[in-house]
């Protein structure tokens, strides 16, 4: 997945929570969201899949500030040709899928039929401003997605507390914290660190990670115009409410 953008001189390689049931799971039973039965009435492949990630109008009401999509990344329609492969060299590996989006050796064994990807920008420059990306990926099945889903907050609870090295990226080091799943989401604090002769600074993210139906969906967002996370009191709020809108359009189409 891109690096989400840091405004123009600092470009990298780039709904509120509902009830569990709704959500397409369970509680949370020690620590693993456990997936429920999902009466969605088909899976969600091709080109209706291009409908989920959210317009600027939608996410500018949802987060009640103004977002602008990004001129140098476009949206991206695709299938698994267009996962992304840009760093192979990540140490642990499996913690790569937390540090960023869409990544082939992430999803290269999960038959992906399709992947929808948007990126924004919020208008202004303040301390509060953020880049956010959003992507929703079909599988072939619910069941496919459920499984998935669950192997992957396996791997992210693994990755809490731990610090995640990438040679090849803008942002050589990363800290991932405060892991957690509830209501069929998982989210990671991610603090990006570049190497120390780089004109970039730390940028603080949050990832979520859903599933709903067949399809996983992916956020990040970054705070670009801050260095702590702690500056950013609603931080995991956002990017677990974007995930849950994207869940919901995932129902809405199916």
């Amino acid at each position: 997945m891109l690096e989400v953008t840091m405004r123009t001189v600092k470009l990298a390689a780039a709904v509120l929570a509902v009830a569990a049931a709704a959500a397409g799971c369970d509680a949370v039973v020690g620590g693993t969201a456990k997936p429920a039965p999902n009466q969605l009435p088909h899976p969600l492949i091709g080109e209706t899949v291009r409908q989920v990630p959210l317009d600027a109008t939608t996410l500018s009401k949802l987060l009640d500030r103004r977002f602008q999509a990004i001129s140098q990344f476009p949206p991206v329609f695709g299938g698994a040709d267009i996962l992304d492969d840009a760093y192979p060299d990540v140490s642990p590996t499996e913690c790569l899928g937390v540090i960023y989006m869409t990544q082939k050796s992430v999803y290269q064994s999960a038959g992906v039929k399709n992947i929808a990807t948007q990126l924004w920008q919020q208008e202004g420059d303040t301390a509060t401003a953020a880049d956010i990306a959003e992507s929703v990926i079909a599988l072939p099945t619910r069941a496919d997605a459920n499984a998935l889903f669950a192997q992957f907050n396996d791997q992210w609870r693994h990755c809490d507390g731990k610090t995640v090295s990438v040679p090849s990226s803008s942002f050589v080091e990363n800290v991932v914290t405060n892991v957690r799943v509830a209501d069929s989401v998982a989210v990671a604090n991610v603090s990006k660190n570049p190497d120390a002769q780089s004109i970039l600074h730390a940028v603080p993210e949050v990832r979520a990670l859903g599933v709903r139906g067949n399809c996983l969906v992916e956020v990040e967002v970054a705070y670009v115009g801050s260095s702590e996370l702690s500056d950013q009191s609603p931080a995991q709020t956002e990017a677990v409410t974007i995930a849950h809108a994207l869940m919901d359009k995932v129902s809405a189409l199916s």
